[in-house]
């Protein structure tokens, strides 16, 4: 049962009535939309990510593994992505699930 555009109901036998919602002012966004303070990024992905000369991620150049800690140079968008531009000026995704923000 919809309550309105950006929030559902849903029900389960064992957890009762729950909610999901898809509002963007409480669900962040898959990928990031800034550059940290600290202009470091870290691989947490277990396949680590892979480092491009375009930005449209095409022309692998370099594989990082999780762990590995990047420079960023800025934030470029592509579409309705945004990649990171590392000081060595290869290109690798913004995606929340891939890489982190700041030293870990």
């Amino acid at each position: 049962m919809a309550l309105c555009a950006t929030r559902f109901e849903t029900s389960t036998m064992s957890e009762g009535l729950t909610y999901i919602t898809a509002n963007s002012k409480i669900v962040p966004g898959v990928y990031y939309q800034s550059i940290p303070k600290s202009k470091k990024i870290t691989v947490i992905s277990k396949r680590g990510v892979h480092a491009y000369k375009n930005k449209n991620l095409t022309n692998r150049v370099k594989s990082y593994k999780k762990g590995t800690r990047l420079t960023v140079k800025k934030l470029v968008k592509h579409n309705l992505t945004t990649r990171y531009q590392l000081k060595n000026g290869t290109y690798v995704t913004a995606n929340r699930k891939l890489v982190i923000q700041g030293n870990h």
